[in-house]
């Protein structure tokens, strides 16, 4: 069974690739597990340390469960046990997340990925007792922390990580996606101690390692889902300690346009209301994965052109990075 201590290099939040034609509500079985398998390879083969399955890129909103199951049969038959295999399971309420950690731990899953309960908004105590709850219930089953305070309405702050950390023996990282947790993280650290991985991701790393230094030892990255090679190597100049080379990194992925307008631009719908759709005409213009169009209710259609051209220049500008930092080709 998994712990903190095996959690290192680049999580990847990959997208759960879509047929042609897949994206209507009709359609129930809309996953291309051809290309899903392909795409686990190519995750691993370019150094991929581990994959996280229905995030909000992998339109964990959109899936049947049946959907849900064979994608990740299929991801998990294609790592052989080669990296990590974390797999989304955030739902409702308590009992039916449940039921879907013991499915996913079924089919070979080797940790899983959930957010809190999306209805109510969360408070520490009932926030706390959820993780404390899914440890009781599946005890052999790690977890991964969906620590996103934009979809669960939460913040994430010192106090909850101390209350899981001391009542939620599986819990063993966590993407770190709130201003909260970075600001305060090496509180958090020292008062959490080994028990807890803590990934930033790679707009965040910095300044995290700033903090805590290799107390961060892996990151997680969507834009990795377009290839990790630029994230790989991120990772590693974090772990060599290599300042210089972090900034030349980090330099080097800011130079890529942006994948959603500016902020201020006016009469702009928010990353909120867009952030599943936006992903897949990036992930497109990469050339690196077939995730196909977007599943309702978060249709391609939804994007204005402006954030159609800005994901599609993300997406190429991510292909010519990528070339400067391969070791490995096609």
């Amino acid at each position: 069974m998994l712990t903190a201590k095996d959690i290192s290099g680049v999580l990847v939040m990959a997208p759960t690739p879509c047929v042609e034609g897949g994206e209507h509500w009709s359609q129930t079985n809309s996953v291309d597990l051809d290309e899903s398998a392909r795409m686990t390879e190519n995750y691993i083969r370019d150094g991929a340390a581990s994959l996280s399955l229905c995030g909000t890129a992998g339109e964990c909103a959109a899936l049947l469960w049946e959907e849900k199951e064979q994608f990740i049969a299929t991801v998990v038959e294609t790592a052989r046990k080669r990296i990590p295999v974390f797999a989304g399971a955030t739902a409702l309420g308590t009992k039916e997340t449940i039921r879907q950690m013991r499915g996913l731990k079924a089919v070979g899953a080797d940790g899983v990925f959930i957010g809190l309960p999306l209805w109510q908004t969360p408070m520490l105590s009932n926030a706390v007792r959820f993780f404390a709850d899914l440890s009781e219930a599946v005890p052999d089953m790690p977890i991964m922390i969906y620590s996103n305070s934009r979809v669960f309405k939460y913040n994430f702050p010192r106090e909850f990580w101390v209350g899981v950390a001391e009542r939620a023996p599986t819990v063993i990282t966590n993407k770190i996606a709130s201003p909260d947790t970075i600001r305060d993280l090496e509180e958090i650290v020292r008062l959490t101690g080994d028990r807890i991985a803590y990934l930033p991701n790679d707009n965040t790393a910095y300044e995290a390692w700033r903090k805590v230094g290799n107390k961060i030892r892996g990151l997680w990255s969507t834009s990795a889902a377009m290839g990790p090679e630029p994230i790989v190597a991120l990772s590693k100049a974090f772990n060599a300690n290599d300042e210089s080379r972090i900034k030349s990194i980090l330099d080097d992925m800011r130079a890529v346009p942006r994948f959603r307008p500016e902020d201020n631009e006016p009469n702009q719908p928010t990353f909120t209301e867009l952030e599943a759709q936006v992903q897949k005409p990036r992930f497109a213009a990469s050339g690196y994965v077939k995730s196909g169009p977007s599943r309702a209710p978060y249709y391609y259609e939804d994007l204005p052109e402006t954030w159609r051209a800005s994901a599609v220049a993300n997406g190429k500008g991510w292909a010519e990075l990528r070339l400067k930092y391969q070791t490995v080709h096609a």
